[in-house]
């Protein structure tokens, strides 16, 4: 594949500095644990779905909001190594730092981070001549909800001009809805229920595309994946996997769907195959400890 033929993906939102640690149980109150391994990488749903599709050879930029700061340098630099091209636009906050820890044998984590706090979190703006060239030649644009103000502006010019633009929803948010007037593609976790919605697949599909996207999803974990398009509804099973480490592993299952989309475009024809490959590609990821380890790199 040449530089020209690879899908450019530009991913907006939130980059965090993760300190992972592995442990055979979490510690108690008051109580001390030795860490059996440890990592210190670039984190955040979009950073991490930008690793994942430069992994699979993806020309991949990621639009973030990051002050100038010593953290901020270190996720730069690790985002570098990733062959992830980063457009930092400054704020006055520090960088988000999460804690993690991973306990040993069933890959389940405890994540103590503020990135709630940035969900609502206004950035600088960008102007329409800086849109216009950060989408310029991009063929996919992967967004995760946080830093609207980015988001909403971007996603809207992209669509204008025919870019399949496509949402990872964790959960609901106050800006949710005005997210998804600009979505094609929409894929949200199991967990994810508008107000006064209980989170009933069938129901959040239905929500999805009364709000804009042609394509919705709804990843379940090991139940598989739902799905809904304009002339299809169907479900996705998932391959069972050897579990270490699930961290990151649905953000790298949302960067391996921008790359599908950003080669062959969103349709009904395509949609349950994309989805079942980027499940496969998540899979992938919670072989082993962190959220590098995976790609080969260390």
């Amino acid at each position: 594949m040449t530089p020209n033929d690879r899908p450019r993906v530009l991913c907006v939102g939130l980059a965090t500095l993760d300190v992972i640690q592995l442990v055979e149980s979490l510690p108690g109150s008051n109580e001390k644990t030795v860490a059996l391994d440890s990592l210190t990488a670039a984190g955040g749903p979009a950073a991490n779905a930008a690793v994942a599709a430069a992994h699979l050879d993806g020309d991949v930029l990621l639009v973030t909001a990051l002050a100038e700061h010593p953290v901020s340098d270190i996720i730069h630099a690790d985002l570098a190594a990733c062959r992830v091209t980063v457009r930092a636009v400054p704020v006055d906050s520090p960088p988000v730092v999460a804690s993690i820890l991973v306990t040993a044998g069933t890959g389940d984590r405890a994540i103590v981070s503020p990135t709630s706090s940035a969900s609502g979190a206004t950035a600088p703006s960008v102007s329409a001549a800086e849109i216009a060239e950060l989408l310029e030649g991009v063929t996919a644009v992967h967004l995760d909800g946080y830093y609207p103000s980015l988001a909403i502006p971007i996603a809207a010019a992209a669509r204008a001009r025919g870019i399949p633009v496509l949402l990872d929803a964790g959960s609901f948010k106050p800006h949710t809805d005005a997210v998804l007037e600009h979505v094609e593609v929409a894929v949200v976790s199991g967990d994810f229920a508008p107000p006064g919605m209980t989170p009933d697949p069938v129901s959040v599909l239905a929500y999805l595309v009364e709000r804009g996207p042609t394509f919705a999803a709804v990843t379940r974990g090991a139940r598989g994946i739902v799905f809904r398009g304009p002339q299809s509804r169907g479900a996705v099973p998932v391959e069972r996997v050897n579990v270490i480490d699930t961290l990151g592993a649905g953000d790298f299952f949302h960067g391996a769907l921008a790359v599908a989309v950003a080669q062959a475009g969103a349709s009904d024809q395509e949609f349950s195959h994309q989805l079942a490959w980027a499940s496969l590609v998540a899979g992938a990821s919670v072989g082993s400890f962190g959220t590098r380890r995976w790609l080969g790199a260390r």
